[in-house]
């Protein structure tokens, strides 16, 4: 127990900012902003220790406030910022076939399969269609989807 009251009595804001960077390190090779709040309030606790106002219990004390503080500040905003910059159908392809135009190569009884580009899909519909008919994809289930006829 000596020995760790010892460590932490000699923390000083170099170690901060070495700690801050080991995490900053750590989140840019994940990517989570998991390790950014903590990585952000150890370089501020490394500000406060420089003015040597504080001891090392009041610098632990500031570096889990601002860890706390940070992550429920800081994590919404990226969260939002990301939502908005994030790619429309990035990794999402049925998505990005709704609205586009394919044709029937085989249908009966409400199902049947039609080609979009160089794929066959499975398709649903309520309309009756024939093959070599052009149509829409209104809605994407899984891998099944929904058209209607294009002339509509």
């Amino acid at each position: 127990m000596d020995t760790l009251i010892t460590f932490l009595t000699s923390l000083g804001p170099q170690h901060w900012l070495v700690f801050g960077l080991i995490l900053l390190i750590a989140e840019m090779a994940s990517g989570t902003t998991y390790l950014l709040w903590p990585a952000v309030a150890a370089f501020l606790t490394a500000l406060v220790t420089l003015t040597g106002a504080t001891n090392w219990v009041a610098d632990v004390a500031i570096f889990a406030v601002l860890v706390i503080a940070l992550t429920a500040l800081g994590r919404p905003i990226v969260q939002r910022w990301r939502n908005e910059n994030k790619a429309e159908g990035l990794n999402e392809r049925s998505k990005t076939l709704i609205g586009t135009r394919g044709v029937i190569t085989v249908f009966a009884n409400g199902t049947g399969s039609v080609k979009i580009a160089d794929t066959i899909w499975r398709v649903v519909s309520d309309e009756t269609l024939a093959p070599g008919q052009a149509v829409v994809i209104d809605a994407v289930d899984g891998a099944t989807l929904k058209v209607r006829s294009a002339a509509t």
